[in-house]
């Protein structure tokens, strides 16, 4: 044969360790943000979107394309917007805006002060500072000469984009009072039903820009009597957290405050910062003595009975079921309870304060918006989300593990849906740090589980078939979903990773 004639030979594949290593380094580089080894699937749904804009065919393409176009290029903040997450609602962990109410704003009055300055630090698509603007335009109405100013920043320009129009769908308003939506809100009309749009004397109080928490100097101007910075955090390395809560303390007046969000906390600086409410703080000044030995009671972070009180053995247990693609978190006395077949149930639990949960997730992986409870990611994120808002302690976490059986009929030697969800949720609490107990994973049998959070306890009954019948045709359901992904291959023919 003429060598000339030959077959080439095959491309090396992309190797996905080399490749998901080389975009996490990016980001961290870009951002301060942390991936652990179970957001590769996330990554993998985000950047397909670019790669087909840009018409490339490999991951490794993507990374030369950023590495050609410099530290400055359109595509790099492309990049940031698609692996940056962006979940937020309108007076999101209301706690927060009664403590601006009740005590922050009350100590400006007292003080004779009639000017007030906060920064959404992480604003995403606008919900927050709107709600902050609603909040103080009704404690600090400027008709009683009160000067209200709000910045809020993102590092995402897409998002940033559309908190600066502030338009939503009606459905995202439903959490706002009525009588704050009809003074704040404009409701469309024609090309525009469904929507509402938040009023110019409303959008007047915010000045909207991009701020990088990684650049030497942030565009924002003056200091600030409180920040907001919620759910931001956990995104970040120790370090980079740490740099960031004192580089926000040098921007706060005196007396001002720092809110992070509900699965955030500032113990391990307690010689810097005391907490001044849920998930509130405040930077120590030289005079006040450093944070001493916590009580028993914060120490924990259980919930102790009051003299005379009920024990925890006294109160009647709470019974919760739960189905394909819920979660569930309590705190106290109660019994969480599931039938499984192919879907796997995490539970978890803090046990120093009796918090815990359990969810029920189909598919590995995570959906294409990334907010599907179906599948694994987000299930066992917002699960773990879920039990630090009821005060568990991440670090004390442990869990067990149930479900994954072989029991579908659309099972064959490419996919086995059971065993996929037991190595997912295996390797994701390996990432994650938390412990795995105890585990029932595999078999051909469905599961009844019921798991009792306050106590850790879980016991495991095989289902006979006419129990697992039912359970089955609702798992094959979602199952087909990623027998078509494995099976058929992409329209674009893009390869990740």
């Amino acid at each position: 044969m003429n060598p000339s004639e030959q077959t080439p030979p095959p491309r090396r594949p992309v190797r996905s360790d080399d490749d998901f290593d080389a975009v996490r380094k990016l980001l961290y580089e870009q951002t301060g943000i942390v991936l652990n080894d179970g957001k590769l699937d996330m990554v993998r749904a985000r950047l397909a979107k670019r790669l087909r804009v840009l018409g490339l065919t490999t991951m490794r393409e993507y990374l030369r394309h950023l590495e050609g176009e410099g530290p400055d290029g359109t595509e790099r903040q492309e990049f940031v917007n698609c692996l940056t997450t962006n979940k937020t609602d309108f007076f999101r962990e209301p706690h927060h805006f009664d403590y601006l109410r009740e005590t922050l704003i009350p100590k400006l009055k007292a003080a004779g002060k009639k000017q007030i300055r906060i920064w959404s630090a992480g604003c995403s698509t606008g919900e927050e500072p709107y709600t902050l603007a609603m909040t103080l335009r009704e404690e600090c109405p400027s008709a009683q000469g009160w000067d209200v100013k709000l910045v809020a920043s993102d590092i995402d320009t897409a998002v940033l984009a559309a908190a600066g129009k502030g338009v939503y769908d009606a459905d995202r308003v439903g959490d706002i009072p009525q009588d704050l939506l009809r003074k704040n809100f404009l409701r469309g009309s024609g090309a525009n039903a469904g929507k509402v749009a938040v009023r110019q004397e409303l959008r007047s109080l915010i000045d909207f820009r991009q701020v990088n928490f990684m650049e030497e100097t942030w565009p924002v101007p003056g200091k600030f009597d409180a920040i907001f910075c919620r759910n931001v955090m956990i995104y970040f390395d120790r370090v980079t957290q740490g740099r960031l809560m004192t580089r926000f303390a040098g921007m706060l007046e005196p007396g001002g405050v720092i809110f992070l969000g509900h699965s955030e906390s500032m113990y391990w600086m307690a010689d810097s910062f005391k907490a001044v409410g849920n998930t509130i703080y405040q930077p120590r000044t030289s005079a006040e003595p450093s944070a001493g030995a916590p009580s028993p009671r914060e120490k924990l972070g259980r919930s102790v009975p009051k003299a005379g009180g009920a024990t925890p053995k006294q109160v009647a247990e709470q019974e919760h079921s739960i189905i394909l693609g819920e979660v569930k978190a309590t705190r106290g006395p109660s019994m969480i309870k599931t039938l499984l077949g192919s879907c796997v149930s995490a539970c978890i639990y803090d046990p120093e304060t009796g918090v815990g949960g359990m969810n029920h997730f189909s598919l590995p992986g995570v959906s294409d918006d990334g907010t599907c409870a179906r599948y694994g990611a987000y299930a066992m994120e917002l699960l773990v989300t879920e039990i630090m808002k009821k005060g568990g302690n991440r670090n004390r976490l442990r869990a067990k593990v149930f479900g994954g059986a072989k029991v579908l009929n659309i099972e064959s030697e490419q996919l086995n849906v059971g065993a996929k969800n037991a190595a997912f949720v295996i390797q994701f609490l390996a990432d994650e740090g938390i412990p795995i107990e105890s585990q029932c994973l595999g078999g051909t049998r469905g599961l009844l589980v019921r798991f009792r959070p306050h106590t850790g306890q879980a016991q495991v009954k095989p289902l006979a078939g006419r129990e697992l019948s039912p359970i089955m045709a609702r798992e094959e359901k979602f199952g087909r979903e990623l027998l078509k992904q494995v099976a058929a291959p992409p329209d674009d023919s893009i390869t990740l990773f």
